[in-house]
């Protein structure tokens, strides 16, 4: 009984170690949490006590925040809101193509007024936000889908008006189908903001563990997998100036 007891205190000392890894962006576009989570598990078992679990809405992501024992993954206009409320510090960026910012764009065809319907894969608060920052006041009704190449397919073959995405997705249309491409074109685009954070709670000891994990992702074929998943490059140490235009380091 006693063997029993003290190995049910083990387990349960265990548990409580383990460090949550949780994850929510409105820009993530995936539709396969559970795929996201294999990886994600495959490549933290490699350092220690990790555990991955993604959030498909805002909400609920924001519930297991007041947690201590926690990394957390989010787009850097979330991270801006709830930084302090939290008391999280954001310590790696997300890279692609070399860039650490990225551009949202209000794609249609030319000579279109703007107004009708705008496809997006982002969710609705994180949409209207955008199109209420670059249309001052936006008339357009927001229909979403599962990917940014769904949105532009729709404006392209006429089942929407515009669309909302980011650059490097319109980009990449350009590339690889220039026909559909040709008569679409940037009405209106944000300010470039950071892409992607990685976070953890303030005074947090075990910093320099949770830079090792993420910078060697792109090192890794099970972090590769994530990176592919995610649309990034790799993760990067983010400098003092990014960490003051996003309100850091005060």
């Amino acid at each position: 009984m006693k063997i029993i007891f003290v190995l049910l205190l083990f387990l349960v000392s265990l548990f409580a170690d383990t460090k949550k890894v949780y994850f929510y962006t409105p820009q993530s576009n995936i539709n396969n949490f559970k795929s996201l989570k294999v990886s994600f598990d495959a490549y933290l078992q490699k350092f220690g006590d990790y555990e991955f679990q993604a959030f498909s809405d805002k909400k609920s992501f924001e519930n297991y925040l007041k947690d201590s024992n926690i990394i957390v993954i989010l787009s850097s206009w979330h991270y801006m809101q709830i930084a302090k409320k939290y008391a999280i510090d954001a310590e790696l960026v997300a890279e692609k193509k070399d860039s650490i910012t990225d551009t949202k764009v209000l794609i249609g065809k030319i000579g279109t007024p703007i107004d009708g319907v705008v496809t997006s894969a982002y969710d609705y608060e994180y949409t209207h936000k955008i199109l209420d920052t670059i249309t001052s006041k936006s008339p357009l009704t927001v229909v979403k889908v599962p990917k940014e190449i769904d949105a532009l397919m729709s404006v392209g073959f006429e089942m929407s008006q515009f669309a909302l995405v980011s650059q490097d997705s319109f980009r990449t249309l350009q590339k690889n189908n220039a026909f559909l491409a040709k008569d679409l074109k940037i009405f209106k685009e944000s300010k470039a903001s950071y892409r992607m954070l990685i976070a953890s709670k303030k005074r947090n000891h075990k910093k320099e563990n949770i830079i090792s994990i993420f910078t060697k992702m792109d090192k890794d074929d099970d972090g590769k997998k994530i990176l592919k998943l995610l649309d990034v490059d790799k993760l990067v140490i983010l400098k003092k100036q990014n960490l003051q235009d996003m309100g850091g380091l005060q």
